[in-house]
């Protein structure tokens, strides 16, 4: 990209660094700077913004261009008034910004949605979860969208997975230690074990697990905790190292100012919502668990996991892993917290579920393959295991929502450009 003839008078407001997303966000955008040797790039935040700089005299040939988190209708006002080349970071607002800057606006945000999705994909998948809790870390109402959208995302997708129980929504970081550990553990005493605590943020999930050390939970056997944002330092120095979804913060960083100069350069204001999806979950202890001391044990496990289904019964397991029944039975459900029958039904009600929703196949052709004798014996066990009928869950699967009516796009697919991840 060709720097701007008049770049020499041009300021850009990004955010402070005072988290993590503010930080990589800055550290991107300032790489676009340096490679394109821009004379004048100011950090700033909001309340910053209005002590230094009088917008309204700025003029509609100013050189000025903003990316900014921005709360007060009256700036965006005074940016629309202005021509400002603008971009906007978060989506919490979309209608509300467009009315107040009076013309279409470009947001870059991290995709809260797929955070959500993804935290329950990945718990999910690990099929020995009894429940579930969302650790909400945010006081500030102002930012109660992002949290809100990953909460929700969350449960919806568990709900296609086929989890029926309530995902309760604790609250952290909200008071005093003492108090917000006794909320927590509180909650904690009214559901069944083994639990998946999906926490906001890393910060979040780090007093989860110093909950969880004060009532003696073994993390990740009793309680399993993910955070996001994989802010390295603060995952790897906690007592039981956080598994976490890494975001690139910085990737979007770069994004917006590449905008901001195209937009500088003359092209149009797009009415875009840009969001940078979660990369993948970086797994550490919190939610990793320890393959079983005994061989035995740990055999059976992985021959659960992996024996076709029609051929999966408990003898099959005690003649797979070469010990005797008494022996593995006992030892089984010393290291797992369940019955070598509960494992298989367990593998099997997942194995259920994913044809259910995956595949159009009928009841009598998914219990053929699953190795039940009839169609009525797969029912009888699925209402039981899981409180639903097979249609009743089948029915669960919808496409997932769209929160807001403003188109989205990949931010590599707008650029034209490979950027780096």
């Amino acid at each position: 990209m060709k720097k701007p003839a008049d770049i020499k008078d041009v300021w850009f407001i990004l955010p402070d660094g005072t988290n993590i997303f503010d930080s990589e966000f800055r550290a991107g955008a300032l790489s676009v700077a340096r490679e394109l040797a821009l004379p004048k790039v100011r950090l700033s935040n909001e309340t910053l913004l209005l002590k230094k700089f009088s917008i309204e005299k700025s003029g509609k040939n100013s050189a000025m261009a903003v990316i900014a988190h921005v709360r007060k209708p009256a700036l965006l006002k005074a940016f629309g008034k202005s021509g400002i080349p603008l971009v906007l970071l978060g989506e919490e607002a979309v209608e509300d910004w467009r009315k107040a800057f009076g013309g279409p606006i470009t947001v870059c945000s991290v995709d809260n949605e797929s955070i959500g999705q993804m935290a329950a994909d990945y718990l999910h998948e690990q099929g020995r979860f009894a429940s579930y809790i969302y650790a909400d870390g945010s006081s500030d109402q102002f930012y109660q969208w992002w949290t809100s959208r990953r909460y929700e995302s969350f449960v919806d997708t568990l709900r296609e997975h086929g989890y029926t129980g309530e995902v309760l929504r604790v609250p952290v970081l909200n008071s005093s230690a003492h108090t917000d550990a006794e909320h927590f553990l509180k909650a904690m005493e009214k559901i069944p074990r083994p639990i998946a605590v999906f926490a906001c943020n890393d910060r979040a999930a780090r007093e989860i697990v110093s909950f969880c050390h004060l009532a003696n939970l073994h993390i990740p056997d009793d309680v399993a905790v993910l955070g996001v944002d994989d802010e390295k330092d603060l995952c790897e120095s906690c007592p039981v190292p956080l598994s976490s979804i890494k975001i690139e913060h910085y990737r979007l960083g770069r994004t917006a100012m590449h905008l901001i100069l195209r937009m500088l350069e003359g092209s149009p204001r797009r009415d875009k919502v840009i969001l940078c999806p979660p990369v993948r979950v970086i797994e550490r202890a919190s939610t990793k668990r320890s393959t079983p001391s005994d061989k035995f044990v740990a055999s059976a496990v992985n021959f659960i996991r992996t024996a076709r289904l029609d051929t999966l019964d408990v003898m099959a397991v005690v003649k797979a892993c070469g010990a005797s029944r008494s022996y593995l039975e006992k030892r089984f459900r010393a290291e797992t917290g369940r019955t070598i029958l509960d494992a298989i039904h367990r593998r099997t009600m997942e194995d259920v579920k994913h044809l259910l929703l995956d595949t159009d196949k009928s009841v009598a052709v998914i219990a053929q393959e699953t190795g039940f004798p009839s169609a009525s014996g797969l029912c009888s066990m699925f209402r039981r295991l899981t409180g639903q009928s097979t249609s009743e869950f089948r029915a669960t699967r919808q496409p997932r929502r769209c929160p807001t009516k403003t188109p989205r796009v990949d931010e590599s697919a707008l650029l034209g450009l490979q950027l780096p991840i």
